[in-house]
C-alpha cells in the first residue's frame, strides 16, 4: 500500500444530501402531475409550498 489515508464519513452531509434528494423527487412528481393536468394550478402552488416548507426551504 502506497498511502495510508484515513477516510472519515460526515453523516450530517449525507443526511442533508438525502433530504435534498427526497425534496427533489417530490417536486419532480408534483411537476409531472401538473404537466399531465392531473392537478389544478391552485393545488400545485399549495402542495409545492408545503413541500418546500417541510424541507425548510421556504
Amino acid at each position: 500500500m502506497l498511502h495510508n489515508y484515513k477516510i472519515e464519513v460526515d453523516n450530517s452531509k449525507q443526511l442533508k444530501d438525502n433530504n435534498m434528494l427526497d425534496c427533489s423527487m417530490e417536486l419532480l412528481f408534483l411537476n409531472n402531475l401538473f404537466r399531465e393536468n392531473l392537478i389544478l394550478d391552485s393545488e400545485y402552488i399549495e402542495i409545492k409550498r408545503k413541500i418546500l416548507k417541510d424541507y425548510k426551504l421556504l
